[in-house]
């Protein structure tokens, strides 16, 4: 559990890399997808070429999956059996649900992956994301058979509600997360992906500039973890009460989503409104180089958690498109943050490079 160590190869194939995520002991698509995109931005094609391996090897549903509205998707979360030190076991469940971000991520680091190093190599970034993001628009409803507990199954983004869902599966394909919606990937995909596609994106990334205004507490700016497509915060998933209408893990990564969004393509008014509010909360509640608190009720009470170099890094993100008077000091807490290591070091600092790759404008879609 010590250390600062997330990538690791399988010893019996080094060509298959992977995200482990020490606290739950697994390996989750938001990781793999996130290993990607640092790798594409950071101009590391070989670890890039390796998580995918892995990811198209055991996690990606085939095209001719029985699971229909989960073609080309990606199971959210498997384990690798380490105790042969000289070949490790990797299990995916069969049916695994998809979690929308890491699809997301994986189309957009494919996409990136094009762009910087062309597609005539060992893989055709290209056309894996086209097939990615076509997936996510146009794979079928499949209903599903309650006698026999088999749930129904959706695409990615709702096909009336025009937005990523939370899990495109039963009840949980009702209503979406807020850090889940990532406008400049859409821009991303309107340009890069199938022409005929291009107006939909679009449209898809203006239906999520609007929810990441309305799912957002008017004074205080704060999103939940969960939010019904009407922007109101859902507390849990299947009647677990969870506390996920509150800010916290997956919210932290909201203001950061917002801030490249706007710093890529869209200038948008609304998204600089928004994380100026976070940036006014926030102000009051910096200690040196971190934050005094990471979880809140969306009204900004009761809070806990301590610090967080997660939420310490998108704060100073948001400082692409702030002009808050504090913005520096967002900034300065970034670049002086301790460094996360041990337990919970996965999540903490898979954000945390994001966000320190957006804040320096390492985060790009384009290179000479």
């Amino acid at each position: 559990m010590s250390g600062y160590r997330c990538y690791y190869e399988l010893p019996q194939d080094p060509s298959l890399g992977f995200i482990w995520a020490a606290d739950s002991n697994d390996i989750r698509s938001e990781g793999m997808s996130y290993g990607m995109l640092i790798a594409a931005q950071s101009n590391l094609q070989q670890q890039f070429d390796r998580l995918w391996k892995f990811a198209k090897t055991y996690m990606q549903y085939p095209a001719d999956s029985e699971l229909a509205a989960w073609r080309h998707y990606f199971r959210w979360q498997g384990r690798v059996d380490a105790s042969d030190p000289a070949s490790w076991v990797v299990n995916y469940g069969p049916t695994t649900v998809p979690a929308p971000d890491g699809d997301e991520y994986f189309a957009a680091a494919l996409f990136l992956a094009h762009r910087r190093w062309g597609s005539d190599g060992d893989v055709n970034y290209l056309a894996e994301a086209k097939q990615l993001v076509a997936a996510m628009l146009h794979n079928p409803m499949i209903e599903g058979d309650v006698a026999a507990m088999v749930p129904t199954r959706f695409p990615i983004i709702h096909e009336t509600e025009n937005m990523v869902t939370f899990v495109p599966q039963g009840t949980a394909n009702s209503f979406s997360d807020p850090s889940y919606h990532l406008p400049a990937f859409y821009e991303l995909f309107a340009r890069d992906g199938a022409p005929e596609d291009s107006a939909d994106w679009r449209s898809v990334a203006e239906t999520s500039r609007a929810f990441l205004v309305r799912s957002a507490h008017p004074i205080t700016g704060l999103h939940p973890d969960y939010a019904a497509f009407s922007g109101t915060p859902v507390a849990g998933n299947n009647g677990q009460m969870q506390q996920h209408d509150e800010f916290r893990y997956d919210a932290w990564r909201t203001v950061m989503n917002m801030a490249v969004d706007y710093a890529w393509f869209s200038r948008d008014s609304r998204m600089k409104r928004q994380i100026e509010k976070y940036h006014d909360f926030f102000a009051s509640r910096l200690t040196d180089n971190n934050v005094q608190a990471a979880l809140f009720v969306l009204d900004g009470s009761n809070p806990s958690g301590g610090g967080s170099t997660a939420l310490t890094a998108t704060l100073a993100a948001g400082s692409l498109a702030s002009l808050h008077k504090d913005r520096t000091r967002f900034v300065s807490n970034l670049w002086n943050v301790n460094q996360q290591s041990g337990q919970y070091r996965y999540y903490q600092e898979g954000v945390y490079l994001l966000g320190l790759l957006s804040t320096s404008g390492r985060l790009r879609y384009s290179w000479p």
